[in-house]
């Protein structure tokens, strides 16, 4: 059983997920965070500030790398749309999608998780 069951957790890291789009189920909650236009973006804030480095400097290197304003924090209510994992050279992110009930307009936001060599996970230094 313990085998089976490891096979499966193994499985469903190693396989592309696929984002599941759905009408958010739950109201809108006040949110306070930082968040980014796409899913690279945010999972570029994520890694910076894995790395060490403060949210504002996170945000500064990713809008400059970008040459634009793509992340920043926003405040208001929204609902969670979409939720998935995302392998990133190495790396998994969890990703959500945010759509605010104030203009109906969608973020991304992602947060670092461990970072993986084949079917062995391995917490990073």
């Amino acid at each position: 059983m313990p085998t089976t069951l490891t096979l499966a957790v193994m499985a469903s890291l190693l396989l592309p997920v696929q984002a599941v789009k759905q009408p958010p189920t739950a109201p809108p909650q006040k949110l306070n965070a930082v968040l980014c236009q796409s899913e690279a973006q945010a999972i570029a804030l994520a890694q910076s500030m894995a790395s060490g480095r403060t949210e504002t400097i996170a945000v500064n290197l990713v809008n400059k790398a970008v040459g634009a304003e793509v992340c920043g924090r926003y405040v208001g209510y929204a609902a969670v749309e979409v939720e998935k994992t995302k392998n990133h050279h190495g790396s998994l992110f969890m990703l959500a999608g945010l759509r605010f009930a104030e203009d109906n307009a969608f973020a991304w936001t992602a947060s670092w998780v461990t970072p993986f060599e084949g079917a062995n996970l391995e917490r990073g230094a």
